[in-house]
């Protein structure tokens, strides 16, 4: 490890997968030398390693660099704490929750703190599956409560909160949400419409669908989304003719949100899609006739007729 390290310091021109492997699961002593070397590794050759044990990690579930990018929450360079979060979005460890706090709420860069928000959307998804324990739950809202309440904070900073404290019930959050759906800025609009999709109440329904007509496409790419979160079927025929959308990002949403929805009239829709000659539109439409598959017989015991 420390000879790897040391090389690639010097010749960073390859990075050699096969030796980040054995990156996977380090801890105690060895995780302390790593630390040691690494501490010496310029910034950008860093952002380079980070970014590749990321991508490692989404291709394959096993491996595992958590401490790594814990390692690297504390570094002096934005760009290295901002890629070990990048690695850290989907963490489940209640550990993290406290350090994720103090980089939302104190670090001196706006994207570190961005990305502070979206790991910790996944502890509030949690939570509103009924898996975090209160006093985490309240840390965390409080945090975000504070953020959105923030006078001139970063916008971006603020969209992200925004869309992590949609997975939370609570008055304030309806007060939020609609604040910020009535927002000029079309940026903060969407984050808005994306939280609200997230919060699952049924009274955003109308507004959603209204957004639908917006003249603004990013809003009504969010509010595609959202309609599949809130999984209403009889939005059903509303989505269906934006799969005939000219912007392919549109098409797409309507889509998904079908695959979300599902019901006969979603699938059948959407098998028209399943040949289509843009290969992004098969794809899309063929994941959303498998999810559609899946939850209707999600133990694949239908027999055949």
């Amino acid at each position: 490890m420390e000879d790897y390290l040391t090389e690639l310091a010097q010749n960073n021109e390859t990075i050699k997968t096969s030796t980040l492997l054995e990156f996977s699961g380090i801890s105690g002593e060895e995780l302390e030398d790593f630390c040691n070397i690494w501490k010496n590794i310029p910034g950008s050759i860093k952002v380079k390693i980070l970014t590749r044990l990321n991508e490692l990690a989404e291709f394959d579930v096993q491996l595992d660099f958590t401490n790594i990018c814990k390692a690297s929450l504390s570094d002096a360079e934005p760009i290295v704490r901002k890629a070990a979060l990048d690695g850290l979005w989907e963490l489940q460890d209640r550990t993290f929750i406290k350090p994720l706090i103090s980089i939302l709420l104190d670090d001196s860069d706006s994207e570190v703190r961005s990305a502070a928000a979206i790991s910790l959307s996944s502890f509030a998804r949690l939570n509103q599956n009924g898996k975090l324990i209160n006093r985490d739950a309240k840390k965390i809202f409080d945090a975000l409560i504070e953020i959105v309440e923030k006078e001139g904070e970063n916008y971006n900073v603020l969209r992200r909160t925004i869309e992590a404290i949609g997975y939370f019930y609570d008055n304030r959050v309806d007060d939020i949400l609609n604040r910020f759906h009535r927002s000029e800025n079309p940026l903060l609009r969407q984050s808005a419409i994306f939280a609200m999709g997230r919060n699952s109440k049924q009274k955003w329904l109308n507004l959603i669908l209204k957004d639908l007509r917006d003249e603004n496409p990013a809003i009504r790419f969010e509010s595609l989304n959202a309609l599949g979160f809130l999984g209403d079927e009889s939005t059903v025929s509303e989505i269906i003719p934006f799969t005939k959308d000219p912007d392919i990002q549109i098409k797409i949403a309507a889509l998904t949100s079908l695959g979300y929805l599902g019901g006969e009239l979603a699938k059948r829709e959407i098998l028209t899609w399943t040949e289509d000659d843009d290969e992004n539109i098969r794809e899309v439409a063929i994941s959303a006739l498998t999810n559609i598959d899946f939850e209707e017989d999600p133990l694949g015991l239908r027999f055949s007729e």
